[in-house]
């Protein structure tokens, strides 16, 4: 995973909060298992994993930006679910459509 940085129009970059309180709630498990799946989609390149330090929504769980839009309480039990509901459709609808 990648810190903090800056995506192009090509990208669909994936912020994944890395702050002491989303870390205890398992985002690292949460961001390594959306790169599997990013991986298994042969998304590489399309899509992106950062790390971000407090998204600022601490107390409801990890905190997950997709492009502009932005989650909380995402778990790492959910990353599945998770990514085939909001980052796969986006993904398909924002970068394989040019």
């Amino acid at each position: 995973m990648n810190r903090e940085r800056e995506g192009s129009k090509d990208m669909l970059i994936i912020t994944i909060c890395v702050g002491s309180s989303c870390s205890i709630r398992g985002s690292d498990e949460l961001a390594a298992e959306i790169q599997h799946l990013i991986k298994k989609e042969q998304l590489d390149g399309l899509v992106d994993i950062v790390g971000a330090f407090c998204m600022d929504t601490c107390s409801k769980g990890v905190s997950v930006r997709v492009g502009e839009r932005a989650f909380e309480g995402i778990r790492p039990e959910n990353a599945s679910e998770f990514f085939y509901k909001e980052i796969l459709p986006y993904a398909n609808s924002t970068l394989l459509s040019k």
